[in-house]
């Protein structure tokens, strides 16, 4: 009898569990055994994403808003992310072989690709022209990993299930983590950050939450950016529970951003609700939305005094203040970098000065600036600049091709979907995906790219979604091409 490819794959696998458990028990070396275990389970888990594709995205997402390795690293243990990505991307391409599911051509998602890979190629360009040439490996390297992720998430969610599945990772795992946040603030117990997950900043009065990545206007982005994802399903679930849990969700993610003290964060969330407000939503109902505006103002006054504080100085921002910017030093530090990194980008408009390389740059443009001296390395704080300052020209351009040609295919997904009634509930989930996307790039306005994997988890979603809908289209128009049997 013939032996099946599918079975010497896994007897392969076998063999190796058994000799991987013998290593294990044969050795008393407790680093050997720590790889082996390792080993063990990587294996265990190649065998589960093999079986059962969606859950190596899961995998990934679960990695990426715990910000697992980074932890793992600062506790002085190897960082898992990307042997992490290798793993489950073998994962996804030996189950996609052996189950004939191989990526073929996607022409509606193409565009966006192809920005991607040019953006990746000034990237790789500004290598060339790097003063501190690790830095720019270290984009470079990140970059590639996030990449793979993008198309681990395109190949393993091929069902409309599996990618909502994916959507609520996202959700439970930020909503599980800002729940440590919550603890913090009502107990005031700030020693305790649950192993990184629930790391803060002291800022004079105020103690910022910072999640697990431990910087509080870069979490308070990534929180806003889910909070679309909440919304949409409370304003859209039909099911009661479901609306309900979605809705306490909605309060811990709340309470997290509010505590983050981040101002891009608090512009961001009032950006988003009034897209949501005035264009996703316009049939909503507008006695609600007003009650719960009265609501809000009523409310204001008896926040702390910390939160009013912070929303009232982006006052600071309005024209007709005297000074305007400069009365606030944070806000005049931000002027700094931002003007600094024109500088770099007038001074080397075709390559930039190397990706990473804007802290390096830093103090000799920022010296012609004058409006602030320090002696430390600063960030871009805006990522389009950044993007502007380190890669030049094609970087920029790629970089708002991603973007453009992304919010393009949304909107014809979203046009798509409005036109056929079998995917018609594919509606409120596109569209809190553009609302996301929105908060994101919104706060990145203000924000460097330090954790800009968040956004490419964002986009992974979205390329995934135009995708199925695209198959699913395709499909309906077959059925109905096709000729009726007899």
């Amino acid at each position: 009898m013939a032996i099946k490819k599918i079975d010497l794959l896994y007897l392969l696998v076998c063999l190796i569990f058994a000799a991987t458990i013998a290593v294990m028990l044969g050795n008393h070396d407790t680093t050997l055994g720590l790889y082996a275990f390792l080993g063990l389970t990587g294996i265990v888990m190649v065998m589960a994403i093999v079986i059962k594709p969606n859950l190596g995205a899961s995998i990934l997402i679960i990695a990426v808003y715990t910000n697992v390795s980074s932890l793992l690293t600062n506790q002085g243990y190897l960082g898992v992310i990307k042997p992490l990505v290798v793993v489950v991307f073998i994962a996804i391409m030996v189950r996609n072989y052996y189950a004939g599911q191989l990526p073929k051509g996607r022409t509606k998602t193409q565009q966006v690709e192809v920005f991607l890979i040019l953006y990746l190629v000034a990237v790789v360009i500004s290598y060339l022209v790097a003063a501190n040439s690790d830095r720019a490996m270290n984009a470079i390297q990140d970059l590639v990993k996030d990449i793979t992720i993008i198309y681990i998430i395109l190949f393993a969610l091929r069902k409309q299930a599996d990618w909502k599945q994916a959507i609520w990772v996202i959700i439970l795992t930020t909503a599980f983590v800002s729940l440590f946040g919550l603890f913090q603030v009502i107990t005031g117990n700030y020693s305790q950050t649950f192993l990184g997950l629930a790391a803060y900043k002291v800022d004079g009065a105020n103690i910022r939450l910072g999640g697990p990545i431990n910087e509080p206007n870069m979490w308070g982005q990534v929180v806003a950016a889910v909070i679309p994802l909440v919304l949409f399903q409370i304003i859209h679930e039909p099911r009661k529970v479901i609306k309900l849990f979605s809705l306490g969700v909605l309060l811990i993610l709340l309470m997290e951003l509010l505590n983050t003290y981040s101002r891009g964060a608090y512009l961001a969330l009032a950006v988003m609700l009034i897209a949501i407000l005035f264009v996703f939503e316009k049939n909503i109902n507008l006695t609600l939305g007003f009650a719960t505006l009265g609501l809000v103002i009523l409310i204001l006054p008896f926040l702390p005094s910390s939160y009013i504080d912070r929303f009232s100085s982006l006052m600071s921002l309005a024209p007709t203040t005297d000074n305007g910017i400069y009365q606030d030093s944070s806000f005049r530090g931000r002027s700094s970098e931002l003007l600094t990194g024109i500088s770099i980008f007038a001074r080397n408009p075709l390559f930039g000065v190397g990706a990473g390389n804007y802290p390096n740059n830093y103090q000799k443009y920022s010296q012609e600036i004058g409006i602030e001296l320090r002696s430390e390395e600063r960030e871009a704080h805006s990522l389009y600049l950044q993007v502007m300052a380190e890669t030049g020209v094609l970087g920029i351009i790629s970089f708002f091709g991603i973007i453009i040609s992304l919010f393009i295919g949304l909107a014809k997904a979203a046009k798509r979907v409005t036109r056929n009634t079998n995917l018609i509930g594919w509606l409120p989930w596109i569209n809190s995906l553009q609302v996301a996307l929105v908060g994101y790039l919104t706060a990145a306005i203000f924000l460097h790219g330090a954790y800009i994997r968040f956004f490419w988890i964002l986009v992974a979603l979205s390329l995934t979604a135009i995708q199925l809908i695209d198959d699913s289209f395709t499909n309906d128009k077959q059925s109905l091409n096709r000729e009726p049997e007899f």
